[in-house]
């Protein structure tokens, strides 16, 4: 699903779950008793409320046209009250004709209820009125460095002040938790503003300006980053003129960095909220693989002689058939029948019939209030008609059956006799409901929440991996310069270890920290289109993309300056000591014959490059490094290695989904 909305909000006031829990209840249209767990269904509509006292998720999944929409809302409790989060995303698959995503909307009608924020400054519910007195209070708003929700900036309009009124709400509105909406009370509050904004980055006339976060006056090397809006364009089109900045606005949301502390504990309350956690480990450190990995159920001795053992369940709860002897013995296969029953019948009973191996013969009529007793009967029963379904099918009982055709008359009958028993108790066990409570499409929906949630735990346990491994490989790079132990000193990387939400932020840092690469701006669309089409597994990939990065950068340093000879395979093969790296599996020098040999796979991997590479400015890439080895989508880096060429430098030219090959065509 694309994620088309994400708003990241602190709370530090009372009763954050109630109050979120109110407003998206009111907003879905469902009637809230309160209870942990609701779930409601109006045709193709489907909502969930889901909480505890310490975190909550509340979803809305509807269609829209041939498509459709989830709205979930999260909240949970920080380690202190101002740490306390909540998060709204929208994503989903969009027909052609549905309307554009804005802000759902219980999230005015939830900022209402108290003061949240972007965890910097101020996300109110409406527009802002700001007159000369609260000027000194916007521009530190606007320059604040830990800022992460556009400030959308309107000005007067003379002509029609109720214009600017009416385009102010409409904003707030559409932009409810992802932007702060700014209305100027006066041309005197316009002038104040401007001074402190400089001629670049002011706003005047009637129009607006959305300023993104690090608004940096005199300082701006690209001022149209903070987009302006003209006042002629409002006055003539009104709020329709507006489509391009919400647009602008809520795209941006998608792309916006949560928070490590959100991002670890979101990855828990699924857990919590279906009992598998508990509340007090919601902030617990990442478990380890092995609390992750799910317990495998015994399997059961396989007997001697038995060859269908294996298909059969362990010898706990109920008694099992009796096996079938290789050799009939029609005189000892009662006695050894009633033998195999004796622990769960009680007293010894010699002299049972044959049936007596069977379960109780009670009817398919009295059945059902036997498992209804509250004396354990009710799991004995759950117990036996897991068995049924899942071991004593049709298909064992009419193999035994065959097998026992070449026996004596007598231990046919018996097992005949255990197979009608059987029957009626499936259809007493199926009159209670027990085997239909838990239909395919509901199995399918468990294994999907509990494949999401792995997911997580897989992506938190690899990047607390990367920071490990990213530590070693400093401290072996001290040792080796010193010989001396550095243990404990911290790394002096002012950047620190990459936390990045999405791809952009892997290139957008490799740009500016990186010298050795070349990332072209061609990259981001396809980059662009990973993030937003793909949230969830988006993260999973920029660790690997930052790492293959720094180790191209850290390749192409060692080759050029002549430390280091081979190409960057070697490198990954026998790195220098303390050097950056990725695992020689994750790259690959050169594509398949069947890609280089047709002509259309081969345009697909020819990139721009500068002339003193090729004088056609584009080559041939097919070196290309594996972000994800198999599955769909599979991201692929294409590189060019002019390290020990003209540039000295690796030149990236592709970064997306797995190019057209002979599987993907």
């Amino acid at each position: 699903m694309t994620l088309f909305y994400q708003a990241v909000l602190r709370d530090s006031g009372q009763r954050l779950g109630p109050r979120l829990r109110r407003g998206f209840a009111a907003w879905a249209a469902v009637d809230d008793d309160g209870a942990p767990l609701i779930e409601r269904s109006r045709g193709r509509t489907r909502v969930t409320l889901a909480d505890t006292a310490v975190c909550g998720r509340y979803t809305l999944d509807e269609p829209t046209g041939r498509g459709r929409l989830r709205t979930t809302a999260t909240w949970a409790e920080g380690r202190r009250p101002d740490r306390s989060w909540v998060t709204v995303t929208v994503e989903g698959d969009l027909s052609e004709t549905a309307a554009a995503v804005r802000a759902p909307g219980f999230v005015a009608a939830y900022l209402a209820t108290g003061r949240a924020t972007d965890g910097a400054v101020p996300v109110e519910a409406g527009a802002q009125v700001v007159g000369p007195e609260e000027v000194k209070d916007l521009t530190r708003r606007l320059a604040h460095p830990s800022r992460a929700v556009p400030v959308v900036v309107l000005t007067v309009d003379r002509s029609d002040p109720a214009v600017a009124a009416a385009c102010a709400d409409h904003l707030a509105e559409a932009l409810a938790g992802i932007a702060a909406v700014v209305r100027l009370y006066d041309t005197r509050t316009q002038e104040d503003l401007n001074t402190w904004l400089g001629a670049d980055l002011s706003v005047f006339g009637g129009g607006l300006r959305t300023y993104l976060p690090g608004v940096r006056p005199g300082e701006e090397s690209y001022a149209m980053r903070h987009q302006p809006r003209g006042g002629s364009a409002i006055r003539e089109h009104g709020t329709r003129a507006l489509d391009v900045v919400i647009t602008g606005v809520v795209e941006l949301s998608a792309h916006r960095q949560v928070p490590a502390d959100v991002r670890q504990t979101a990855q828990r309350v699924d857990r919590v909220l279906a009992g598998t956690l508990d509340p007090a480990d919601l902030h617990a450190a990442p478990p380890s693989p092995a609390a992750i990995a799910a317990p495998r159920p015994p399997r059961a001795p396989r007997q001697p002689g038995a060859p269908l053992a294996e298909t059969l369940p362990p010898a706990t709860g109920p008694a099992p058939a009796p096996p079938v002897p290789a050799t009939p013995a029609p005189a000892a296969q009662p006695a050894a029948a009633a033998t195999r029953a004796e622990p769960a019948a009680g007293p010894p009973a010699a002299a049972a019939p044959p049936e007596s191996t069977a379960p109780p013969a009670a009817g398919p009529a009295s059945l059902p209030a036997d498992l209804a007793a509250d004396d354990g009967t009710g799991r004995l029963a759950a117990e036996i008609a897991e068995r049924l379904a899942g071991h004593l099918d049709d298909a064992v009982l009419e193999a035994l059956v065959d097998m026992a055709r070449g026996g004596d008359s007598e231990t046919t009958a018996l097992i005949r006799t255990m197979s009608a028993h059987l029957e009626a108790l499936t259809r007493a066990v199926e009159a209670t409901g027990l085997l239909g409570r838990r239909g395919r499409g509901d199995d399918l929906e468990r294994l999907r929440r509990e494949h999401d949630r792995l997911e997580l735990d897989y992506v938190e346990l690899q990047e607390h991996e990367r920071k490990a491994q990213d530590r070693i490989r400093w401290l072996e790079a001290r040792l080796a310069e010193h010989a001396d132990p550095v243990y404990g000193v911290q790394d002096d990387d002012p950047e620190g270890v990459l936390d990045a939400e999405s791809l952009m932020d892997v290139v957008q840092r490799a740009r500016k920290q990186l010298r050795r690469l070349e990332l072209p701006d061609g990259l981001d669309t396809e980059v662009s289109r990973l993030d937003v089409t793909y949230p969830r597994q988006r993260r999973r990939w920029t660790g690997k993309a930052w790492d293959a990065l720094r180790a191209l950068d850290a390749y192409a340093a060692a080759r050029a300056e002549a430390r280091f000879t081979g190409g960057f395979y070697d490198w990954c093969s026998r790195p220098l000591p303390g050097e950056p790296h990725i695992v020689p599996t994750m790259v690959s020098m050169k594509e398949s014959d069947s890609v280089s040999g047709n002509p259309k796979y081969y345009r697909a991997r020819l990139f721009r490059v500068p002339a003193e590479i090729d004088p056609s400015g584009r080559v041939y890439m097919p070196a290309h490094i594996k972000l994800q080895a198999v599955g769909s989508p599979a991201p692929r880096m294409h590189f060019l290695d002019d390290a020990g060429g003209a540039t000295g430098k690796v030149w990236i030219g592709y970064l997306g989904d797995h190019l057209p090959n002979t599987r993907t065509n």
